[in-house]
């Protein structure tokens, strides 16, 4: 069962040191037996948290006080005091990361050897070694960063009111969305919209990837997510967690083919796209 490593605030690494009567920890090999893998989980994406899973096969318990990750696209760090026995999730809040390719990582930890319930406790080393991104979870969320960053880069983006047109099952969810272009990055394109697991995008809007991409340059132009609800069965709804999640797909020099971040939107525009499922579905 995956336990979560929770971060103990007030904990110090020199604290720790100075317990082994050491002030310095020493530089040793990648413990043998101990892989690293980093990841992030569906409802990661909401918080913009990851983790780095240690899974110890090395013989011996572990204890883990200091975990450092880092790559050409991004850099984030962890403090606190685990064991890792026989694995343990290191959570940590990504930075806003970098375009570039893939998500594997460095990854250097500050750890020691202990015995059943902490006794006899080695010296603190410290061992660096490779995260590698098994399942590309981090590539993609890395990619989000990209596409956001070149895009509010390129253009001023502003969510409008939602309005309904139409009732019942003739109805349809609608928010305008502004590009306004800062001209820094003309050659940035806005490439659609991608829908939801609860809601799929009317005919009327730009669909990506059938949308033809519309460049960050010229005149303010505003854009309408038409919005449909993809299925009316109530417990979809109470089980959602990413269902307002809707992708906005980027174009541009150094931008990943397909990338795409989750648009932002504000609770009462979130509350108003909710909201909008009763009428449509026929629960009222």
């Amino acid at each position: 069962m995956r336990r979560i490593a929770v971060l103990a605030a007030g904990l110090l690494i020199g604290t720790a040191l100075a317990a082994c009567g050491t002030t310095e920890p020493r530089e040793t090999a990648w413990p043998d037996g101990l892989t690293a893998y980093l990841d992030q989980t569906r409802l990661q994406r909401n918080t913009g948290e990851a983790f780095v899973r240690l899974v110890n096969d090395t013989g011996s318990t572990i204890e883990v006080s200091r975990l450092e990750v880092s790559s050409d696209r991004f850099r984030a760090g962890w403090k606190g005091s685990e064991p890792v026995d026989p694995e343990m999730d290191f959570d940590f809040d990504m930075p806003r990361g970098k375009c570039g390719e893939g998500g594997d990582a460095d990854v250097t930890i500050t750890w020691r050897e202990t015995g059943k319930g902490g006794d006899e406790a080695g010296e603190w080393r410290t061992s660096s070694g490779h995260a590698e991104d098994r399942y590309a979870n981090v590539d993609r969320l890395l990619d989000r960063d990209c596409a956001e960053r070149t895009l509010t880069e390129a253009a001023e983006i502003t969510v409008g009111d939602p309005r309904v047109e139409g009732e019942g099952k003739q109805s349809v969810f609608v928010l305008p969305v502004t590009f306004t272009p800062t001209e820094k990055a003309p050659e940035v394109t806005f490439d659609g919209w991608e829908g939801t697991v609860l809601f799929q995008l009317a005919a009327e809007t730009p669909t990506w990837p059938r949308f033809t991409p519309h460049p960050m340059t010229g005149e303010a132009a505003t854009l309408e997510l038409r919005v449909l609800p993809a299925r009316c069965d109530p417990h979809a709804l109470a089980d959602d967690k990413v269902g307002s999640l809707f992708r906005v797909h980027v174009g541009g020099p150094g931008v990943p083919d397909g990338a795409s971040y989750f648009m932002k939107l504000s609770k009462a525009q979130k509350r108003a796209l909710y909201d909008f499922l009763p009428g449509y579905c026929g629960w009222e």
